[in-house]
């Protein structure tokens, strides 16, 4: 009995010896650097990466939301979610076999470094594969100051959490878009509901298009000078003199005869566009010149008919 006993306290000291403190001592895995628990490593890959509502991903550690595109096991990393829209730059990681287009407002982008995409600009980027183009994610980058949306709708899976509008917080009344028509600093504050990460928005909206005079027009003509009055000094003219391209006059005066088309931009983005004609006109140089060109054209005249008579008196 006695050593039956003895028997039993050396498998507890053999057993004890190889486990201290609940850890396995000959575990040679993962452990939490807290408990020094085993960590089961296929459970943490799930924590740390979680299922969005779109269908996408978002990894925790690198704090990147992961589209998958469609048939295919390659992906793109994304800075920003699906449908979202920020003022600062957005970085995509494509893994390397993966075959796709960004497009910025409907056009190609060129030479576009894609660790730091900053210019203003609705973007998609589009898959390729089995002779399928597909959008596998979309965002919108804002100057800080703009007139280009009216309402933002929150990605799927977001909510609005806070809005404040020039300083004032407004009543939350859908939480899945926020109106952006009224002008003004806005401040917003959204939800991702399945990963609990906050993100925010900060843009100065402004809708009102600039305002210029064109001094001489009327009724979209002019039979003289047109002078550009009343306008920013940050806006922007593009213009046209039937159809090529002509620059801004440094002295604010347009004088040659012809079709005009300009555009005027503002800081916000915001553009108006008129059209009008200067018409053939004479004003005191052109006739000073005028006269000058006739004076001469008739002491021509003149010279060659005295200079004939001349000729038959001899």
């Amino acid at each position: 009995m006695f050593a039956l006993k003895l028997l039993s306290v050396a498998a507890a000291f053999i057993v004890s010896s190889s486990t201290v403190g609940g850890v396995d001592m000959d575990y040679e895995g993962e452990v939490d650097m807290y408990s020094g628990s085993p960590i089961n490593t296929e459970e943490a890959a799930e924590q740390q990466t979680v299922t969005l509502a779109d269908g996408g991903l978002y990894n925790r550690s690198s704090h990147m939301f992961i589209y998958t595109a469609p048939n295919s096991n390659l992906s793109v990393s994304s800075s920003v979610a699906d449908g979202m829209i920020t003022t600062g730059s957005v970085s995509l990681e494509l893994e390397n076999s993966l075959s796709a287009n960004l497009y910025i407002d409907g056009e190609q982008a060129e030479d576009v470094d894609f660790n730091n995409i900053t210019k203003a600009g609705k973007y998609s980027l589009v898959v390729q594969g089995s002779g399928v183009d597909h959008q596998l994610l979309s965002f919108t980058i804002l100057p800080k100051k703009t007139g280009a949306v009216d309402s933002y709708k929150l990605p799927q899976g977001f909510d609005l959490t806070e809005l404040i509008i020039s300083g004032e917080t407004q009543q939350i009344t859908n939480v899945g878009t926020v109106d952006m028509s009224q002008d003004g600093d806005y401040s917003i504050t959204y939800h991702c509901n399945l990963t609990g990460v906050d993100y925010g928005l900060s843009v100065t909206m402004d809708h009102v298009p600039p305002s210029v005079v064109f001094d001489g027009v009327t009724d979209g003509a002019a039979r003289g000078p047109v002078t550009i009055k009343e306008y920013s000094k940050e806006d922007t003219f593009d213009i046209l003199l039937n159809g090529e391209t002509y620059k801004f006059p440094k002295d604010e005066i347009l004088t040659l005869p012809g079709n005009y088309e300009i555009t005027v931009t503002d800081d916000a983005g915001n553009t108006i566009k008129d059209t009008f004609e200067i018409k053939f006109y004479l004003n005191y140089q052109g006739i000073f010149f005028g006269i000058i060109f006739i004076a001469v054209i008739a002491a021509a005249v003149g010279y060659m008919i005295w200079s004939r008579k001349r000729l038959r008196v001899r």
